[in-house]
């Protein structure tokens, strides 16, 4: 038999595979395009780019029924009568990673997907933990500060998000790799160069057609250099591997394939966590895997996560106290009537070394966090994907692939809520859409308030961070570390804005959709305090 003939057979029939696939794949995708329609739900027009206007009037407008306001595809926003029967919904019913799949090319880089261990960890071990956590942070904040901003005596400009980013990621990486990695400038600047490569990675990928993605991700350059910074943190981590293995030859026992199911569900509240120990050997543990790039590719969603969340926050809330200097003598105030009342020692870096009990009696600081994310955050929050078609009480039908989410801003800026009514607050509290910083503060004095209120409250007038099973899991941390930072810059140094009445959080917070985008070039000036 002729073999050019048998050749080109053998060709035809790979590029008829070939073709067939293609087609496959393109039929598979415009039937995949083809939704349920979301009948009876009213849609916010009229608004152009100003999304979070139509979110705002659409709360006002439908306060006890979901709406739907038109950013590149529709969001259902669900009325407050509506956050129980979803808060706890299983991922396998509404998920935010299919979100994080879709927008951040999440299935072709193996990070930012769900990974339930490791919400386990951070719910359980890390909570369980966080004297020990709160005390790894006040251990390296005093190097921290002075590797970014130096001793300056005179007054010198900063840019704040620069030098918050910088101070959140080495702490984070201090607690949930190893101390040492605190002081690895490899380490930060692979974590922080990561935040850039993963969003050239993202817009690259969302360049082609979903059905084409499979397809060319893989070979994209933008996403080849997210995987080579991957791999370079994953031998990084080999050495820690290695101690903590050293440290205890059981690590990596498959203890925890049981309560993966329960994690799947919803975490209980009351399993209990992993104590003692570092976050390293609690991972290992719950991801049954001693795999560097397994634990690098959890390391990378986890850091950036908290690195992000926590950094907006900082931003903001310095930002804040810079503009509005009134509050900085109460919060000092405050910080050494605590110091005193509790012995709070002090180590010879001039660092207070709080315990968790005594930390959490900083009511007015805990306010003027509150207060600043209250009005600087998103303007949505618990943000998911429908992965079964349900139906809400109020009837209304979300059809698979329906995104629905709280809206956030508008709960904590109407008087319809009931913490933010003239009746429930004191006389002295400012309208909702006003900062006032120690709104939370008052609200705390009164009677049966005390445990109310706080900075990580989560409840469905209190959305700072999510709401049900899936609110933030880190939050108690992220507080201890912002309040450690905090007390810092509050005790040893000065500073100041030129223009406060430009630089604060209500004037500086701008919108992509309805997402923050946070003011990377505001700048505060600061000087070291002379004690």
């Amino acid at each position: 038999m002729d073999t050019s003939l048998t050749s080109s057979i053998i060709l035809d029939r790979n590029v008829m595979m070939g073709v067939g696939s293609t087609l496959f794949a393109i039929v598979v995708y415009f039937i995949s395009r083809r939704r349920e329609t979301l009948d009876g739900i009213p849609v916010m027009t009229g608004f152009g780019d100003d999304h979070e206007k139509a979110m705002m009037v659409g709360a006002e407008k439908y306060p006890t029924t979901p709406f739907i306001v038109q950013t590149q595809r529709p969001f259902v926003m669900l009325p407050t009568n509506c956050y129980e029967e979803v808060k706890n919904l299983p991922q396998d019913k509404a998920t935010l990673w299919e979100i994080q799949k879709k927008e951040m090319g999440a299935e072709f880089l193996g990070i930012f997907q769900h990974n339930a261990e490791v919400a386990i960890s951070l719910k359980m071990d890390l909570n369980r933990n966080l004297a020990g956590t709160l005390e790894a942070v006040e251990d390296k904040i005093d190097w921290v500060l002075n590797k970014e901003l130096g001793h300056p005596e005179d007054w010198k400009a900063f840019r704040v998000h620069e030098f918050t980013v910088l101070a959140v990621a080495r702490l984070v990486a201090g607690v949930f790799v190893a101390p040492r990695f605190t002081k690895d400038d490899e380490w930060t600047n692979l974590s922080l160069g990561l935040a850039v490569e993963l969003v050239h990675a993202r817009d690259a990928i969302k360049r082609w057609r979903i059905f084409l993605q499979p397809f060319v991700g893989p070979f994209l350059p933008e996403l080849r250099t997210v995987n080579r910074h991957i791999s370079r943190m994953a031998e990084k981590l080999k050495p820690v591997i290695t101690n903590h293995l050293q440290e205890s030859p059981t690590t990596a026992a498959p203890l925890y394939r049981e309560k993966r199911k329960i994690a799947e569900k919803g975490m209980s509240e009351d399993e209990e966590g992993e104590e003692g120990g570092s976050f390293m050997s609690w991972m290992i543990k719950r991801l049954d895997s001693t795999d560097p790039l397994v634990l690098a590719r959890a390391q990378v969603s986890l850091s950036f996560a908290s690195i992000n969340t926590t950094t907006n926050a900082l931003t903001f809330i310095v930002l804040d106290l810079a503009s509005r200097p009134e509050y900085i003598q109460p919060l000092g105030d405050e910080i050494e009537e605590i110091v005193r009342l509790d012995n709070v020692d002090e180590d010879e870096n001039g660092t207070l070394r709080f315990k968790p009990a005594s930390l959490a009696k900083l009511w007015k600081l805990d306010s003027f966090m509150k207060e600043s994310s209250r009005l600087s955050k998103n303007s949505i929050t618990n943000l998911r994907q429908v992965m079964q078609p349900m139906t809400l009480s109020t009837g209304h039908r979300l059809p698979k692939g329906t995104r629905f989410a709280f809206p956030a801003r508008a709960v904590q800026m109407s008087t319809r809520s009931q913490a933010f009514s003239p009746e429930y607050n004191p006389p002295e509290n400012k309208a909702p859409h006003e900062f006032d910083g120690f709104r939370f503060y008052r609200l705390r004095k009164m009677a049966g308030k005390q445990n109310r209120h706080l900075f990580v409250t989560v409840s469905p007038e209190s959305l700072t961070w999510g709401y049900g099973n899936h609110a933030c899991p880190g939050r108690f941390f992220a507080d201890n570390e912002l309040k450690v930072i905090l007390v810092e810059l509050l005790r040893k140094w000065d500073i100041r804005v030129a223009d406060p009445a430009k630089t604060n959080s209500e004037v500086l917070r701008k919108l992509r959709g309805l997402f923050v985008v946070v003011p990377k070039d505001a700048e505060v000036e600061m000087r070291r305090r002379k004690l």
